[in-house]
């Protein structure tokens, strides 16, 4: 276990994670008029774009690691995997609760499902594909949601899931379920040999 977790560098989601809580605290309820297909488009919140370096950050540990021994080795590493990518988003929820009260933006509570839905997106596509493209996925779907995301009302369409108000309990749902199917794709994972 503790070859596991050297291997993994795990000390690094030890120092993004404080810098997660304290990019949240600094952009607060700030916003930005992006690029949008749709000319009514709402500025986006930047605690949108938050979650991406905790995500990024958890594929590199996971993806990090003896692959050699690993693949041979009667534990399965797939197993600990889990750990860092439950205890990553876990704390993620209440705590964007807790600080959309304490700095009174409502936008804030939505991230931690932002952080759900990314991170089962990046493990779902790294279960599918290699880390690379996995790397990848959370980043186009941020842009993807940003540039066609708005109808010409400026609401978000259903698809886009991280634009949909914190309180909207489908977006919940999905983003639950996306993060569940990319932890069920750890024990494949497991079993392919990453390039």
């Amino acid at each position: 276990m503790i070859l596991w977790a050297k291997a993994r560098r795990l000390w690094l989601l030890g120092l993004v994670v404080p810098a997660y809580v304290l990019a949240l605290v600094i952009v607060d309820g700030r916003s930005a008029s992006l690029p949008a297909v749709s000319g009514g488009a709402p500025a986006t919140a930047l605690s949108l774009f938050a979650p991406l370096p905790l995500v990024l950050a958890l594929l590199y540990c996971l993806g990090r690691g003896l692959p050699d021994q690993e693949h041979t080795g009667v534990r399965r590493t797939w197993r600990y995997d889990l750990a860092p990518a439950v205890a990553v988003v876990a704390p993620a929820v209440p705590l964007g609760r807790a600080l959309a009260q304490w700095l009174d933006t409502p936008t804030l509570a939505a991230t931690g499902r932002t952080l759900l839905f990314l991170c089962g997106l990046m493990l779902l596509v790294r279960g599918l594909a290699d880390d690379r493209v996995a790397g990848a996925a959370p980043v186009v779907w941020l842009v993807l949601v940003t540039l066609l995301g708005y109808g010409h009302a400026g609401y978000p369409h259903p698809w886009t899931v991280v634009l949909l108000p914190p309180g909207d309990e489908g977006a919940w749902a999905v983003s639950a379920a996306v993060f569940a199917a990319g932890l069920a794709l750890l024990p494949r994972r497991g079993r392919v040999r990453s390039g």
